[in-house]
This record gives structure tokens, C-alpha cells and sequence, in this order.
């Protein structure tokens, strides 16, 4: 599923209930660039035709919803997922030792913070994250979906590509909007 047909589906399904879609218009190709060559790869083709279409949404504005979870997240502007990036970076180092609750999934490598890892969307500040994995283990694939959860704090696979993650999210969201739009 393409990000434009996902939005089409999304804005949907905000119309029926009321709601407005407010996403940000889409990041200029420079700053992608500029974030590619601070990276040191290139993002993900999926996951950058999403910014490119839409640099995130307003806050407290959700877009995607995790396959199995009830929580609704936020369409990260490029510069946010830098630094929520940034800010994983940082608390890595208080999760050497640490043991998660389940064991990792054998797609993602150990440790809490890889370069390649880019958060996109979040719930509650930094308490969830999606990020896509462009640092995945032999098992992985470049490009698949993972996910940082706070308490209990575990990184966990959640979908092979950023298309297969935006075919599960609709699904969910279509079998709940209620719930997705916080319209409990």
C-alpha cells in the first residue's frame, strides 16, 4: 500500500467521525538529503516518500497505529525523529545490562541504540516508538518496522517494511476508529 492510498483510506475514515487529518506539508527533498548525509545512508524508499508527502502531522494528531495495540501514534516531523533519534542515542548507555522481559526477536540486533535505527512515529513523547531498521541482523531486513517500548522497556519486531506496517495499521484502524481517534 502506497502512503498516498493509506492517507486516502485515513482521511476516510477522520471525515465519517468528524475529525480532520492535519498533516504538515511535505519535507523538501533538500532536507532529506541533509538528513541522509547526517545519517550516513539513505532512508528507507517507503518511509521517505511518506515525508516527502507529508513532514509529519500535528501533535497529538495520529496516523498509524501499531498491529496488536490499541495505541494510536503521531506522524513524526523529520527533525522530531532526529531528535528522538539523538535522544535514544543518549539513553543507551543506561541500558547496558539490562535484561528485556522476553527475549529479542532474532531480526533485531541486540543493544539499545544502532545508527540505523529512525524513529517515524511516537505515542507519549518518547514512551513508544516505531522506528524503521536499516541495521537489522542477519535474520532482519533493511527496512523493517521495530519498536522501542517503555515500561516494561523492550525493543520488539513489529512489521517487515514501512508498506506491510501501513497495510496493518489500516486494518486496525478500520476495525476500531473509535478507538484510533480517541472517541472512547
Amino acid at each position: 500500500m502506497s502512503f498516498p492510498h493509506y492517507l486516502d483510506r485515513l482521511r476516510a475514515i477522520c471525515d465519517a467521525h468528524g475529525h480532520t487529518l492535519n498533516l504538515e506539508p511535505g519535507a523538501p527533498e533538500s532536507q532529506l538529503k541533509a538528513v541522509e548525509s547526517e545519517l550516513g545512508f539513505p532512508i528507507a524508499a517507503d518511509l521517505r516518500q511518506a515525508w516527502l508527502r507529508a513532514n509529519g502531522a500535528e501533535r497529538d494528531v495520529p496516523v498509524f497505529m501499531r498491529p496488536g495495540y490499541l495505541t494510536a501514534y503521531d506522524f513524526l516531523k523529520l527533525e522530531a525523529a532526529m531528535t528522538k533519534r539523538a535522544g535514544m542515542a543518549g539513553r543507551a548507555p543506561r541500558y547496558a545490562g539490562y535484561d528485556e522481559p522476553e527475549p529479542r526477536d532474532e531480526r533485531i540486533r541486540e543493544g539499545w541504540f544502532h545508527e540505523g535505527w529512525l524513529p517515524f512515529a511516537s505515542f507519549g513523547g518518547a514512551t513508544l516508538l516505531l522506528m524503521v531498521d536499516h541495521s537489522p541482523s542477519e535474520a532482519g531486513t533493511a527496512g523493517q518496522i521495530i519498536a522501542f517500548t517503555h515500561d516494561p522497556d523492550q525493543i520488539t519486531w513489529v512489521a517487515p517494511s514501512f508498506e506491510a506496517l501501513l497495510v496493518a495499521s489500516i486494518a486496525e484502524i478500520e476495525a476500531d476508529p473509535e478507538e484510533f481517534l480517541g472517541e472512547y
